[in-house]
């Protein structure tokens, strides 16, 4: 769950009630797992990278999953373990943990509002794949820990 205000999410609730885990963001407040703040990795290489994108969803088209195929193909060469699946908010709150270094995602980003915010709390850098800032409009984003975020946007443009 998130709230957005004037286009940026502000608050961000999520729980996975497999792991009992309860992730929380207040912008400018950070990020927490059951109450202990978050931080991301301090990964400075690919090389010994996490990586995670999502799927592409039925009825996309075979634009999105071969430029997903494509991305991935690419960020496996470079990076330790690249991981495909969904939930993405799932991934976005490992990102937040530190227990992965980076994820990117093609479409559907609105969604996944709560767990950009939970990125950016935790001390993430959040940008379209063109390097731009995040935002609620854009159509694609890498989120990931700051010593990775230039090397990975390279491999996926």
């Amino acid at each position: 769950m998130s709230l957005v205000r004037v286009g940026r999410p502000v608050l961000a609730v999520v729980y996975f009630p497999l792991f009992d885990e309860m992730f929380t963001a207040t912008e400018g407040g950070g990020a927490f797992l059951n109450g202990v703040r978050l931080r991301v990795s301090g990964k400075t290489s690919l090389d010994g990278a996490l990586a995670g994108t999502g799927q592409a969803q039925p009825g996309q088209g075979p634009e999105i999953a071969d430029r997903m195929g494509a991305s991935y193909s690419a960020m496996a060469k470079e990076a330790l373990y690249v991981r495909i699946s969904v939930p993405v908010t799932h991934q976005l709150a490992q990102v937040a943990a530190g227990r992965m270094d980076l994820h990117w995602q093609y479409d559907n980003v609105r969604a996944h509002a709560s767990g950009v915010l939970l990125v950016q709390e935790a001390g993430g850098v959040v940008t379209d794949l063109d390097g731009k800032p995040w935002e609620l409009t854009s159509t694609e984003y890498l989120a990931a820990a700051p010593g990775v975020h230039a090397a990975a946007l390279e491999v996926l443009r």
